[in-house]
């Protein structure tokens, strides 16, 4: 015995798609900038040094020194040049006085007195290396300082932007189908 039977087959529909990117074409120009630098100043004036020197002992030393000072050196001299004169006549009298000398001492105190001179007299100050006084001033330096600064200006430029557009394809790859057939069975008992 025959029986019919079915059969379908069927075929899924394939969309196709093509695309293409859209493109951007963007051009910019560099900002323009402009720059103005004031310098940092400096100033440090300077006062020259001073220098102080005191020559008063080496020309008391060479040749007697200002008049003030040489006759203030010699008169402060005298009350010891007048105590040694006074030891001395003491002396002289106390030689001319002693009974125990049996020659006369007035010639030799004579003879003795002419060759002595002059008492020692101090007219010059001492000599020494010391003798000149130096002294210096230094200043310090008079700082004044000016802060420099930078100006910047910044001109920025838009961008130029261009949109290609892309575009999308859509179609049919494989359209769907369904196809039946319909045979006999053969069915054997």
């Amino acid at each position: 015995m025959k029986l019919p039977y079915i059969r379908a087959e069927s075929q899924k529909g394939l969309i196709g798609i093509e695309s293409r990117p859209g493109n951007f074409d963007i051009q910019s120009k560099p900002a323009d900038i402009q720059v103005e630098t004031t310098p940092t100043q400096i100033s440090a004036p300077t006062p020259t040094p001073v220098l102080h020197l005191n020559q008063d002992r080496m020309w008391a030393a060479f040749n007697g020194g200002k008049l003030p000072e040489f006759v203030n050196r010699i008169y402060s001299q005298m009350p010891e040049i007048a105590l040694q004169g006074i030891a001395h006549i003491v002396e002289k009298g106390n030689r001319m006085g002693d009974l125990r000398i049996k020659e006369n001492p007035i010639p030799e105190i004579a003879l003795e007195e002419m060759l002595a001179g002059a008492p020692d007299i101090e007219v010059f100050g001492p000599a020494s290396y010391h003798s000149v006084d130096i002294e210096f001033e230094i200043n310090r330096p008079d700082v004044k300082i000016e802060v420099g600064k930078v100006d910047i200006q910044v001109q920025t430029h838009k961008p130029e932007i261009n949109f290609q557009r892309g575009g999308v394809k859509v179609y049919m790859k494989q359209y769907p189908s369904v196809s039946f057939d319909v045979g006999e069975l053969d069915v054997r008992v």
